[in-house]
Formats: C-alpha cells, sequence, structure tokens
C-alpha cells in the first residue's frame, strides 16, 4: 500500500467508525442491560457484588395484597386468609411470591416483571467523536397503581443501589465485545 492508498484507506476507516460507532454503541448498551438483568434475577446481585438479600417472613394484612395475584395460586391463598374469622396472622411477601410462583431464593427486582421489561435504550447522544447511549426507564407501561418504571426504579436504587451498573466481569465482556467490533471495522480498510 502506497503513501496515497494508506490516508484514503485511513479517511475511509475514520468515516467507517464514525458511521459505526452508534450502532456498537447501542449493542453494547443493551447487552450490558441484558447481562445486569440476569444477573439480578438469576443471582440476586448488583454490579458491585452486593446481595440484593431475601424475602421477608414478616407478615403483612392480607388486604394489602388484595388485587395484586398473578395467578390462581396468589388468589386462594388470599382468600383462605381474608376469609378466616380474625383475618388470620397476614401473608408475608415470601409465601405470596410461592403462591404465585415466583422464585424466593433471593430478591429478583421482580414480579410481574413489567419494571425490568421497560428499562431500554432512552437516549443516544452523538456529538463530534463522542458517542453515548443511556439506558434507563423508558415508562412505556401502564400499572394499576399508577406508578411509572421511573418512580419504581428510583425506589430501588434507594433501596439497593446503582442496580444498572455492570459488574467487573461485564464491563470486560462488553470491552471484547467493543474491541472485536472495532477490529472488524479494521479489518476491512487495513490488510
Amino acid at each position: 500500500m502506497n503513501p496515497s492508498e494508506f490516508d484514503k484507506a485511513m479517511m475511509d476507516l475514520s468515516r467507517a467508525i464514525e458511521i459505526e460507532l452508534p450502532i456498537i454503541n447501542e449493542k453494547m448498551a443493551l447487552n450490558a442491560y441484558a447481562m445486569m438483568k440476569d444477573r439480578i434475577i438469576n443471582e440476586g446481585t448488583i454490579g458491585d457484588g452486593k446481595s440484593l438479600g431475601n424475602y421477608s417472613d414478616n407478615k403483612l394484612p392480607a388486604f394489602y395484597f388484595e388485587g395484586k395475584s398473578a395467578n390462581k395460586g396468589g388468589d386462594k391463598l388470599l382468600a383462605k386468609e381474608l376469609n378466616k374469622e380474625n383475618k388470620g396472622e397476614g401473608i408475608s411477601y415470601k409465601q405470596w411470591r410461592e403462591a404465585n410462583n415466583r422464585p424466593t431464593d433471593h430478591v429478583t427486582l421482580s414480579f410481574t416483571g413489567t419494571t425490568l421489561n421497560d428499562i431500554g435504550v432512552v437516549k443516544k447522544v452523538i456529538e463530534g467523536g463522542r458517542v453515548v447511549t443511556i439506558v434507563g426507564p423508558k415508562n412505556t407501561k401502564q400499572r394499576s397503581n399508577g406508578k411509572s418504571t421511573e418512580e419504581i426504579a428510583g425506589y430501588l436504587t434507594d433501596q439497593y443501589g446503582d442496580i444498572l451498573q455492570p459488574s467487573t466481569e461485564e464491563k470486560e465482556i462488553l470491552q471484547r465485545f467493543f474491541d472485536a467490533e472495532i477490529q472488524k471495522i479494521i479489518s476491512k480498510f487495513i490488510k
């Protein structure tokens, strides 16, 4: 490759990276979110490795769960508790989750999946060579309690910390993905 061919290849490479970088960045953001969601649901931890804890065995009044059942198991438990003469001892959140066929071995931040499924790419910022993709609450889901995903995510952040922060391992995976994507572009122009 002579100097003018090299100059042309570098200009073409620069343009290709400028075009592809927002696409790569969005893929990275969506992959980061998918890994985070999987980790929370399957391991019950946030990015810094902190456990989200366990579900409470403390009893709440049965009426607290009215209208919140996800299936017949929840309906049955609630009806049984509400039909007791003294309204029983109440229902713990752990019991409620079990009756509704939800995992109880660790906190998953999910009962219906609505909140975690309503998080995604909310903004892309491209300024010169800087590309930022922001993942957060999309607020597209309607809830019976009227709360937005942003409100719920804020509450979860207050309680547990930055739930959207990737772990060190996830950051390394994302870095390798980024490097591989950039290398694919480079290999098209530098042979």
